[in-house]
């Protein structure tokens, strides 16, 4: 499949990664997928839009659609000084993949394998040594993706999360590149 992943550049693209929230929002509300998300507070079209103002935000397109969506940085949540890291690195040398999404209608194609790679390429290309990423555990789909490419487990924590009101059981994974 002909994709390609760039940084967000408008408010189309804004809106498009809020639209795909939209969806998996309306997919969780009626008990078809469980992440973990709640509507109104996370994400939301704050999340994409501020992530277009720090230059954070990448989409994936397929023929101008934006059909993926994640934000790349190296901002580590507060959890992620509860985990047991095997692979240290100064704060800025890691790079940390936030809301990777893939549109429903493109699930099972292996969009979200290929955005991690990208996220891999990005992080080595800016010099990073390690990278990280995290998913609710309610969120089981990552939990047999993530190991496959090379991630390990570096633990499950009770945090608080993204302005959510209770604690979230977070799962956190690392790799060395």
């Amino acid at each position: 499949m002909n994709w390609i992943i760039r940084k967000a550049q408008t408010m189309d693209d804004v809106e498009s990664v809020s639209d795909i929230y939209d969806l998996i929002h309306r997919q969780e509300e009626a008990g078809i997928v469980s992440i973990g998300w709640k509507r109104g507070v996370y994400p939301v079209l704050q999340t994409a839009l501020q992530a277009l103002v720090n230059d954070t935000l990448f989409v994936m397109c397929i023929k101008d659609r934006v059909v993926a969506s994640a934000i790349i940085n190296q901002h580590q949540p507060e959890g992620y000084s509860t985990a047991n890291w095997q692979y240290t690195a100064d704060e800025n040398k890691v790079g940390v993949l936030h809301t990777l999404v893939v549109h429903p209608d493109f699930l099972r194609q292996g969009l979200g394998k290929d955005f991690v790679a990208f996220f891999e390429a990005y992080c080595r290309g800016l010099g990073w040594d390690v990278v990280r990423l995290d998913t609710q555990v309610k969120n089981n789909r990552p939990f047999n993706l993530y190991p496959k490419l090379g991630y390990r487990l570096a633990g499950i924590k009770e945090v608080p999360f993204q302005g959510l009101t209770e604690m979230v059981e977070l799962a956190m994974f690392e790799k060395r590149l």
